[in-house]
């Protein structure tokens, strides 16, 4: 009975060794290929523009889907600011940004990535640049909203917009176990390039995690033990005399 105890405990002293840390999202929209999973974008189409109240309402998916879901990397030149950190403007068209010389129409712009996540509670930050602004939904619902557009010939007046990078702060947020969407909605009003930019750092929320070398140190002294317990219960030899 006691050597059943006593291996019995190996598997809960493994399990214990195998502590991990809390899942962490990391997304940005750096690369222009379409290879659109872990943050790269894909672009769905358009939908007209449409207000309420004076402000931005757009359908949550495009009423004129997109033959090439590519999207490309557009260069910010020296009228927005510098891309966030890691990441890259990107638009349908390689020629969108303001250095490109194309003219978008008025429209709302629909780009799409998904993500795996483990699932559960997450905190943490989303930031977007866009001309002129943009929305962004997680899994369908908004979780940075239009900024309002005013005067500027290229930009929104607020956040979020290309001079200024719109920070929104999540927390206790629920993300789904598997595959999830994040879809940015980029609202064009001003006749002129556009284009997007995006970084998001969602962590689950856990209980805190042991600091490596707690687990380094745990890691040993299990060993050590399942070593002990090897030994202790070995059969021992029997030498025969005649």
């Amino acid at each position: 009975m006691k050597s059943i105890s006593k291996v019995g405990i190996l598997p809960v002293l493994l399990a214990l060794a195998s502590v991990a840390y809390a899942d962490t999202v990391t997304l940005d929209s750096s690369g222009a290929t379409s290879n659109y999973t872990n943050g790269r974008l894909e672009y769905l189409g358009t939908s007209a523009l449409a207000y309420s109240g004076g402000m931005l309402v757009a359908p949550t998916s495009p009423t004129s889907s997109s033959t090439s879901l590519f999207t490309y990397d557009i260069s910010p030149g020296t009228t927005w600011t510098a891309p966030i950190a890691g990441s890259s403007y990107v638009a349908a068209n390689p020629g969108a940004g303001p250095t490109g010389g194309v003219v978008e129409p008025n429209d709302f712009y629909y780009y799409k990535t998904s993500f795996t996540a483990a699932g559960g509670s997450y905190s943490g930050t989303i930031s977007v640049l866009a001309d002129d602004t943009a929305e962004i939904l997680i899994d369908g619902t908004v979780v940075v909203p239009f900024g309002v557009v005013g005067g500027d010939s290229h930009c929104a007046d607020g956040t979020p917009n290309c001079l200024v990078v719109d920070t929104i702060n999540l927390s206790n947020f629920s993300l789904l176990s598997g595959t999830n969407t994040l879809t940015i909605i980029d609202a064009q009003t001003g006749l002129s390039a556009s284009g997007v930019d995006f970084a998001a750092s969602l962590k689950e929320n856990t209980a805190v995690s042991p600091e490596p070398s707690s687990l380094m140190l745990m890691g040993t002294g299990l060993l050590g033990l399942a070593m002990v317990l090897f030994w202790k219960n070995k059969p021992t030899s029997l030498t025969l005399h005649t």
